[in-house]
C-alpha cells in the first residue's frame, strides 16, 4: 500500500531536493580550496573566480586575503 501524502509534504520534499551545501574543494584547490569550493557552489569556472579574487586583493589593498583566511576557517572541507 502506498501512503498518500498531503500537498504540504510534497512541497517540503521538493524544497530539500534543491539544497546545496558549501564546502572547500578537495579536487579544485590551489591553496585551501575556498575558491574552488565557491566556484563549484556557484557553477562557474574556478579560474575566472581566482582572477576576480586577485583583482579584488589588489583593489582592497590586501583586505580580501584576510577574508579568504576567515572563509578557510569557517567553510568545512568537502567530505570524501
Amino acid at each position: 500500500m502506498s501512503e498518500k501524502k498531503m500537498p504540504f509534504e510534497k512541497e517540503i520534499e521538493e524544497e530539500y531536493d534543491d539544497i546545496r551545501l558549501l564546502f572547500r574543494s578537495n579536487d579544485d584547490c590551489l591553496f585551501r580550496g575556498v575558491l574552488g569550493g565557491l566556484a563549484e557552489y556557484w557553477n562557474m569556472n574556478s579560474t575566472i573566480l581566482r582572477l576576480i579574487f586577485l583583482l579584488s586583493v589588489i583593489l582592497t589593498g590586501g583586505l580580501m586575503i584576510i577574508v579568504y583566511f576567515i572563509l578557510a576557517k569557517l567553510i568545512p572541507i568537502e567530505p570524501n
